[in-house]
């Protein structure tokens, strides 16, 4: 009987715990500073959203979006998977989409699993009906007090083609280019799913990135970091933080859901609150 309560116990502290790593949602600041942000910007807050993966925050994604209100940004930026190929039902990433932008401003980019979702058709055109904007293909100008900063979008690599074709990241890098030649000089934020490609986005005059898509590693040890990240492997380098390389910053968010493996372990979903700040 006292071998039974303890192993009880043990089973019931680690529901708890795996619990508490996968539903409490963190809200991380940073600070990015720039002498070529307009001074308008100055103390903008973005609020950085990825791999919400039609996941269980609450009635109504009521923890998450309370903890949206709570973070009193500008702009929602979503940087991919808000969906999960896996889940027929989409009626929380559509109750998110629809309430995340009547708080502010939002505006998203697809990842690897609207890439593979059968039912993405359906959901692009819901995202298209709400006042959220998809910048997959396009980019816009945030206009502040007369002042104007870039933001653009870029789709998931899966969008253009089977990624274990070598030409893909090269047209990537193609699109990329192209899109950022079409816009104004001036201080510019690229949404794009993807961080182990901080190698393309450094190529250009970026000045900061967003993406998401390494759930931080998933698991999360003292010194090592995340253990496993999808396109990075054992050990990856990119999974949280900021990284900087040729003066372009990479903000990376360590996401809200999960994927195929379904506990997060010293690795709490995260919402990312970045303040722009007049260099």
């Amino acid at each position: 009987m006292k071998k039974y309560a303890i192993t009880l116990g043990f089973a019931i502290a680690l529901g708890r715990f795996l619990y508490k790593e996968d539903k409490y949602i963190q809200v991380n600041e940073r600070e990015i500073a720039s002498a070529r942000l307009p001074e308008a910007f100055d103390g903008f807050r973005i609020i950085h959203v990825s791999d919400y993966h039609n996941a269980w925050f609450g009635w109504k994604a009521s923890n998450l979006l309370d903890k949206i209100r709570e973070a009193e940004g500008d702009v929602i930026l979503i940087t991919g998977d808000i969906i999960d190929r896996r889940t027929p039902n989409l009626r929380r990433s559509r109750y998110f989409i629809r309430k995340a932008s009547e708080i502010l401003p939002a505006y998203f980019v697809t990842g690897n699993h609207e890439a593979h979702y059968k039912r993405w058709f359906n959901l692009k055109k819901y995202i298209t009906k709400s006042e959220m904007e998809n910048l997959s293909f396009s980019s816009v100008e945030l206009a502040r007090d007369g002042e104007r900063i870039n933001l653009a979008g870029m789709p998931d690599p899966w969008f253009l083609g089977d990624e274990e074709d070598p030409y893909v990241h090269l047209y990537f890098d193609k699109m990329l280019q192209h899109r950022l030649n079409g816009l104004p000089a001036g201080f510019t934020i690229l949404m794009s799913h993807r961080p182990e490609l901080f190698h393309i986005y450094s190529k250009y005059n970026l000045d900061l990135v967003l993406s998401g898509h390494a759930h931080g590693g998933q698991i999360r040890l003292p010194y090592l970091g995340g253990l496993y990240s999808p396109h990075q492997g054992i050990l990856p380098r990119y999974t949280e933080g900021t990284h900087i390389k040729n003066d372009t910053a990479l903000s990376i968010s360590r996401g809200l859901g999960n994927s195929r493996f379904p506990f997060r372990v010293f690795n709490r979903p995260e919402i990312v609150v970045i303040t722009l700040k007049k260099k």
